[in-house]
């Protein structure tokens, strides 16, 4: 007993003395395990129920889950609030723009008025309307209100089109091709602005890729037909990627190495035999300043038969081997230098082609992703480096034959490379180059893959569904007034395809426009010539959207049947063991494993209890609960075979169908809270911005009304008072007042008629005209038989708005018929400057 209990106390002292090491030992093997088996969870097309059941917990909603719940839907209404609050400010700031620019042109036409009518009398009382009307001709951007609906209906086309590239990818297959591409290039560099900022980036970007994805879907019919058939989106990106960054970007990359591979004069590299041939007779002859006895035209095997044809030949493959391997090692260590946008665009072409071709191999989707990065877009730039601006030249300088031969040589060399395209019955010399073209395919296919490695344009760009709504100063586009013309009557031909629907946007837009307008009917110039410089004048298109950029999110539909059969699931599994589904759903429960089903069930109703009234479970889901075990297999059988009926699930695999979705949705929740917890960043940042833009919006308010009152102040004091006067009467408690008989206005032309009033009574009708406490108002108060009738509230700006409509005619006491333009006429006339 002694010895036995010696060794049992040596063995507790030993554990004590390494419990830390133990213990970290077991946690080691646990979490090892724990790995292995949520790697299973994620990359195994089934994976067992013992897994599954073991993170079947993380689809729990825990404390955490529901203050981050409940914090993301607060934020949401926050941004929502700010959203409307800002389009709000946004329609007040038009409104006020509008009102200025209404004074403004009245102030003109006032100042034109007076100088042709000293007083206003019969012969020109159409003088006024004329001048009105006048003012309404003079461009698309003219204070006119028909005017300025076109141009409002031209920004919100353009803004459509900027943020929703299908149409315009979709107007690339319609047309010819040569017809496309110029045309896609305007809007490339007018729709987009050239890509000048990260949001422009952003929207041609998803213009160029959503031409790939519709292009690849609907014209290519093997991964081939992408480098045979040319395809013009691909054109387009190469062509933009080109200039102005991606031209940097050329530069960058290989201007240093094509600089000093031109710099070395005495390497040329022939790999042509006959070529070799002829240049050693050559130089023979002129070392020796005699003829050669050699023959001059013999065929290439003669020539390779010559060692020292072929000891030229191998020191040229050297050469070309070694200046190759520099300008790859330019290229590759410059991945840097490319433009985001081709390499993502390379991205979506290996991704779009690998989900239309599954059973094309990797090395091919690789070959067509070097045919776009390296031919088109590099190949050209190393051929011509003085075309495309990489290496610096003197003026006057070019490129010798040589140099030229030499650059050909190595761009044709990475091209072979890139397409691991080996030589065959081009002779014994050159094929010894396929074991080098194959090592640098294998080089190029580690460096494409690492082009295509780039994460997505919403991360890039740090663009989502709130940025349009925190834009503050609004896109511009600079376009000619021809582009415009064309852009409009596109649409309109293509419309039947490109919005088939009646409530699509685009096809809103282009009803609310109607037919295209000619030049001279746009411009208000009866004598602009179509074919004249009129045409190719820009106008300004400042973008804003008709329709809601963000709605109002909604709780998502209740999964139904699948989803009430998946928590039934999860409730009975976590308490009844069984190795699978079909097991588990046999076997009676026990009674200790009801007891623990109900226990659950309790602290699932707690948690309910504490979480927020739009953050809760289905009403059916939680009916569901209160079921027991029996109860819910029971259930769960019949719902299995009404979901077969429905087609949802297919025999004999239910049941592993229904447990792969419930191990996806335990893969989705951990990518839920992430998501959620970088959604909950970008909302508090949105709403500090949207914050910043109201106050930006509420100062410009402030900024704007404080101008229309000092306009309206620098207009209110008469010409005929002097400016003593004016301070005195201004001065007096009784505002001036303007009376006339509604006779004498009559006469005037501002009164057209009294309903219910003979004019023979029209003298017994007196109207007096009273300034009002605020500037540009007045009250208009009538006298019949000197006897108080009513009163009428006016307002100058009122007027204005109301002659910008083209209201000629209005209505005052519901029965006084009023000529708007004369109205203000007199009213420019006795309370305001001339």
């Amino acid at each position: 007993m002694w010895l036995v209990r010696r060794k049992h106390r040596a063995r507790l002292d030993f554990f004590r003395r390494n419990v830390g090491a133990v213990i970290r030992i077991q946690a080691f093997f646990r979490a090892n395990q724990a790995r292995e088996e949520y790697r299973m969870l994620v990359h195994s097309a089934t994976p067992p129920l013992s897994v599954v059941r073991k993170f079947v917990h993380l689809l729990d909603l825990g404390d955490a889950d529901i203050r981050q719940e409940a914090e993301l839907q607060r934020l949401r209404q926050e941004v929502m609030r700010s959203i409307r609050s800002n389009r709000q400010l946004e329609a007040d700031l038009e409104l006020m723009d509008l009102k200025i620019g209404l004074l403004v042109r009245n102030r003109a036409t006032l100042q034109e008025v007076v100088s042709h009518c000293k007083k206003l009398t019969k012969k020109n009382k159409q003088q006024l309307d004329g001048l009105m009307e006048l003012q309404k001709k003079k461009g698309l951007k003219v204070l006119s209100k028909e005017r300025r609906d076109r141009l409002e209906a031209y920004q919100h086309l353009f803004y459509l089109l900027q943020t929703q590239p299908l149409y315009l990818a979709q107007l690339v297959f319609l047309m010819p091709q040569s017809r496309s591409t110029s045309f896609m290039e305007m809007l490339v560099f007018s729709v987009f602005s050239y890509g000048s900022d990260c949001r422009e980036a952003f929207l041609l970007l998803q213009l160029f890729t959503a031409a790939l994805r519709a292009e690849i879907r609907l014209k290519v019919e093997r991964p081939q037909d992408v480098v045979t058939g040319n395809p013009t989106v691909i054109k387009l990106l190469v062509s933009f990627y080109r200039q102005g960054r991606g031209l940097g970007a050329l530069r960058g990359a290989l201007g240093p190495a094509l600089q000093d591979i031109l710099q070395e004069r005495d390497i040329s590299i022939r790999t042509d035999p006959l070529d070799v041939y002829k240049t050693w007779i050559n130089q023979t002859e002129s070392q020796t300043g005699t003829k050669s006895s050699l023959p001059y035209d013999v065929t290439p095997s003669d020539a390779l038969s010559h060692p020292e044809v072929q000891r030229r030949l191998d020191v040229s493959i050297i050469n070309l081997k070694n200046l190759t391997d520099r300008v790859f090692s330019a290229i590759s260590s410059s991945l840097h230098h490319l433009p985001y946008g081709l390499r993502y665009t390379a991205k979506v072409l290996r991704d779009s082609l690998r989900a239309k071709f599954p059973g094309a191999s990797e090395d091919e989707l690789y070959k067509i992703v070097g045919n776009l990065v390296y031919y088109r877009y590099m190949n050209p730039a190393i051929v011509a480096p003085d075309g495309f601006d990489v290496v610096d030249f003197s003026a006057g300088s070019a490129l010798l034959p040589e140099q030229r031969r030499l650059l050909g040589s190595i761009a044709r060399m990475l091209q072979h490379a890139a397409a691991n395209k080996r030589f065959h019955g081009d002779g014994p010399h050159l094929r010894s180059l396929n074991d080098y073209i194959g090592q640098t395919h294998a080089k190029f296919r580690r460096y494409l893959q690492a082009v295509c490695d780039v994460p997505e344009p919403q991360e890039r760009f740090n663009m989502d569904e709130y940025s349009e709504l925190i834009i503050v100063n609004k896109p511009v586009v600079f376009i000619s007034v021809s582009e415009l013309l064309n852009t409009h009557q596109l649409l309109l031909e293509h419309q039947e395809v490109l919005c088939p629907d009646p409530s699509d946007p685009l096809r809103v837009l282009l009803q609310e426009l109607g037919p295209v307008q000619s030049l001279q009917e746009l411009l208000g110039d009866p004598a602009a010539d179509p074919g004249s410089d009129c045409s190719k004048t820009e106008v300004s298109l400042t973008l804003t959207s008709k329709f809601d950029v963000f709605q109002d999110s909604e709780e998502p539909d209740a999964r139904g049947l699948v989803l009430s059969t998946k928590q039934l699931i999860i409730d009975v599994i976590r308490t009844q063991p069984g190795d699978t589904l079909s097991e588990v759903l046999r076997e009676s429960a026990s009674h200790h494993q009801e007891v623990q089903h109900d226990w659950l069930m309790q602290r699932r109703a707690r948690q309910d209890a504490r979480t927020p009234e739009k953050m809760k479970r289905n009403q059916s889901l939680v009916a569901d609960g209160n079921l027991s075990l029996e109860e819910k297999k029971r259930k769960i059988v019949r719902s299995l075979r009404r979901l077969e009926g429905l087609k949802v699930l297919t025999p004999p695999h239910t049941h592993t169908q229904i447990l792969q979705m419930i191990a996806k949705d335990i893969r989705y929740q951990r990518l839920h809270r992430q998501r959620r917890g970088a959604e909950l960043v970008k909302l508090r940042q949105t709403l500090i911005s949207l914050q910043a833009k109201s106050s930006f919006h509420s100062e410009q308010i402030d900024y704007y009304r404080h101008y229309i009152t000092s306009c309206l102040d620098n207009l209110t004091a008469n010409s005929k008072v002097t400016n003593k006067k004016a301070a005195e009467s201004r001065g007096k408690k009784k505002p001036p007042t303007l009376t006339y008989s509604a006779t004498r206005l009559q006469e005037k032309g501002v009164l057209l008629e009294i309903e219910d009033l003979p004019v023979t009574q029209f003298k017994n009708v007196v109207f007096d005209i009273v300034p009002g406490p605020e500037r540009g108002s007045f009250q208009v108060k009538t006298r019949f038989l000197g006897v108080d009738m009513e009163e009428f509230p006016l307002k100058y700006q009122d007027l204005l708005q109301l002659q910008y409509e083209g209201v000629a005619v209005m209505k005052m006491f519901d029965k006084a018929k009023i000529n708007v333009n004369l109205l203000i006429f007199l009213l420019n006339k006795k309370f305001f400057k001339k």
